[in-house]
């Protein structure tokens, strides 16, 4: 999902559009407690409190939402572990290095 709605004036339309995906994403990719609660990420509750997807819209108008939350592991959002390519040739040396260690730190 696009997040550039973050960097936007809370009074943008962009940020207003994109905080309501936002509440669209986490309501369909996360789960709530059992009272229909999801952890609030605007800049006062620092996803430590849950509240209803109404009062976090509320929230991240008035409050705004913390920027430096890019990955939503929070909301649903799966954390992107990227991992070298199988193509890519690979140099592994191998033997007893421990020689050259203990030489290395006289």
């Amino acid at each position: 999902m696009d997040q550039s709605w973050m960097n936007e004036s809370r009074i943008n339309p962009a940020y207003e559009e994109g905080a309501d995906q936002f509440l669209q994403f986490d309501s369909e990719r996360s789960r709530s407690d059992k009272d229909g609660k999801y952890f609030c990420p605007c800049i006062n509750c620092l996803n430590g409190r849950r509240q209803m997807l109404d009062n976090i819209q509320d929230h991240l108008l008035c409050n705004g939402i913390k920027k430096n939350y890019t990955t939503w592991i929070w909301h649903g959002e799966l954390i992107d572990m990227q991992r070298g390519s199988q193509s890519e040739p690979f140099d592994v040396e191998i033997g007893d290095r421990l020689e050259d260690m203990i030489r290395d730190i006289r």
